[in-house]
């Protein structure tokens, strides 16, 4: 077999790949949850185990 021309070291590859510690971290930023509050009503079909929409 010949040597393929886009063939290169494995220590290349690797250093290549390696992200330093401080790029890996990403920052998300707080999670916001637009909902009605569920501990201060009723929930919905609570008493049944059905979703609301009817038993079938």
């Amino acid at each position: 077999m010949t040597q393929s021309p886009y063939s290169i070291p494995l220590d290349e590859l690797v250093d290549s790949a390696r992200v330093p510690v401080a790029e890996q971290v990403v920052e998300q930023p707080e999670r916001r949850f637009y909902g009605g509050d569920w501990s201060s009503g009723v929930i919905l079909a609570g008493d049944s185990g059905c979703d609301g929409g009817g038993c079938d």
